[in-house]
């Protein structure tokens, strides 16, 4: 059966500062029995002076490994055996993993992100990595929605400066991709008035940061809620439409060429957003979004990545991004080329102009 769900994740949400503070009360408050927790020994250290007082001593810890991964998975899951819920603490790959282990324990979830680097805290989506590789594997998509993520601003205000950076990039993709998806006249009706409404706020929200040392507390708060909430809530409301195109795409294939980034998922995101819009000849976005990122510190060109233009490296990315399979780029540019996307990327350095690419007119446009 084919059929296209609207997902509301999670049931409930918090954002306040020194809500982490509350945990053994809300444990309590919800009627949980026997916790566990999956968290760091970096994070423990981290959230100390932000949780109760002996709060990992009191729970049942694990400790993950650090990647999102299928025996990762496993490994948690045989160790969880008769606990209620599953309280969460880390970044990206670790909420991911505990979306997978509370999918398959069937027990509660509450997520608690403590970088401010992207929704993975609240979709039902995870993304999982090879073990040798830090490849992209499979996306597994979840039932159950999160139970509630907990949000301390007070904790996020100390992140490392790139996890922002990368909350950033990874937000302002959601109008740059989704757009060619949601912006057409055969994405009607009230739901994906909501979604576009979404991908318009991920935008707005974000391009208003101008300092990242001088953000005041409303305006980081209503930055953590669109990083968080609301750019989550595209892939909600806006299903298939709600795919992302070039710019994850070139996340991807940049990942088959360094395992082992030195920048965050949302850097390159960025960075693709930039190749997306070069693929588009959209100069004038173009010019807008790498001024905005020279101003905050995004990279704006492929050496930023170490990578070298008009090289062999740059054309592995362009062929993994323009590949049948890949149906990101196929459903909306289903003519590009690998030249097209070489070109389009080498021409960021200040290299080659991306003049052979021909219209942008797309599948998804054409309905």
């Amino acid at each position: 059966m084919t059929w296209q769900p609207v997902r509301l994740s999670p049931v409930e949400y918090v954002n306040e500062p020194g809500i982490l503070k509350q945990l053994d009360e809300i444990i309590v408050e919800k009627h949980y029995k026997n916790p566990v927790i999956l968290t760091d020994s970096v994070v423990i250290e981290a959230v100390s002076a932000y949780v109760p007082n002996h709060f990992f001593e009191k729970h049942r810890t694990l400790i993950f490994n650090g990647s999102c991964t299928y025996p990762e998975a496993e490994r948690i899951e045989s160790e969880i055996t008769d606990s209620d819920v599953l309280v969460a603490l880390g970044g990206g790959q670790l909420l991911d993993t505990a979306k997978n282990v509370a999918d398959v324990k069937a027990i509660d979830l509450i997520n608690i992100p403590t970088v401010p680097s992207n929704c993975a805290s609240i979709t039902t989506k995870s993304m999982v990595y090879s073990e040798t590789k830090h490849e992209l594997i499979g996306r597994e998509r979840h039932p159950q929605a999160v139970t509630l993520v907990l949000v301390d601003s007070s904790l996020l205000r100390h992140s490392p400066t790139n996890y922002l950076l990368s909350g950033i990039g990874d937000t302002l993709a959601k109008w740059y991709e989704i757009r060619r998806r949601l912006n057409v006249p055969e994405a009607a009706g009230a739901i994906l008035d909501i979604a576009r409404r979404t991908i318009e706020i991920s935008k707005e929200r974000t391009l208003v940061i101008r300092d990242l040392d001088t953000i005041d507390d409303d305006t980081f708060k209503n930055l953590l809620d669109t990083i968080f909430l609301v750019a989550a809530s595209v892939d909600g409301f806006a299903s298939s439409r709600g795919r992302s195109v070039a710019a994850h795409s070139f996340h991807n294939g940049y990942l088959k060429v360094n395992h082992h980034p030195t920048k965050t998922h949302g850097e390159i995101v960025a960075l693709g957003v930039l190749v997306q819009l070069a693929i588009e000849h959209e100069t004038d976005d173009l010019k807008e979004l790498t001024q905005f990122y020279t101003g905050i510190g995004l990279p704006t060109k492929p050496s930023d990545l170490g990578l070298t233009a008009n090289t062999d490296e740059i054309h592995t990315i362009a062929r993994d991004m323009v590949a049948k399979d890949n149906v990101r780029i196929q459903t909306v540019y289903d003519h590009l080329t690998e030249n097209e996307v070489a070109d389009a990327i080498n021409s960021l350095q200040g290299g080659l102009q991306p003049d052979g690419i021909q219209s942008v007119t797309s599948s998804a446009e054409r309905g």
